[in-house]
């Protein structure tokens, strides 16, 4: 028996990836340039990513669950913000137990708590955002 990874979700995977260089990006340049305390450069590095993402998801993992219309892409955009925030508030309560207690360097902790909340964000937006039953 072999196992396979379903296309989407390597799909996704690959928007994911997109979504870290934003967030580090982002994450980077607020903490090291505009002196932003972490804990703030990390909400704002998640919520960039969030935008980042749908537009690349919308486009590329769900494209088969196209969402018509100005409202349609807008409810699509709140309920991917709200599941994003869900697995981003994971994100950022790892980022801060692995910076604030585990002594690691903030790149780093931010990688691991993004690997570990990612799978959570997979499964809640396919079951719930991109549902093909409620793209009609």
């Amino acid at each position: 028996m072999q196992f396979q990874v379903p296309k989407r979700f390597l799909r996704f995977t690959f928007v994911g990836v997109s979504g870290i260089i934003v967030n580090n990006a982002i994450l980077y340049y607020a903490r090291e340039h505009l002196f932003v305390p972490i804990a703030i450069a990390s909400l704002v590095a998640i919520q960039i990513a969030i935008f980042n993402n749908f537009f690349w998801n919308r486009r590329f993992t769900w494209i088969d669950r196209e969402m018509n219309g100005f409202q349609a892409i807008r409810t699509g955009l709140l309920k991917f913000t709200m599941v994003s925030w869900v697995a981003g508030g994971l994100n950022w309560i790892i980022l801060m137990l692995l910076t604030h207690y585990a002594g690691l360097y903030y790149i780093l902790a931010n990688l691991i708590a993004i690997l570990m909340a990612s799978i959570l964000n997979y499964f809640l937006n396919d079951l719930w955002t991109f549902r093909q039953d409620l793209q009609a």
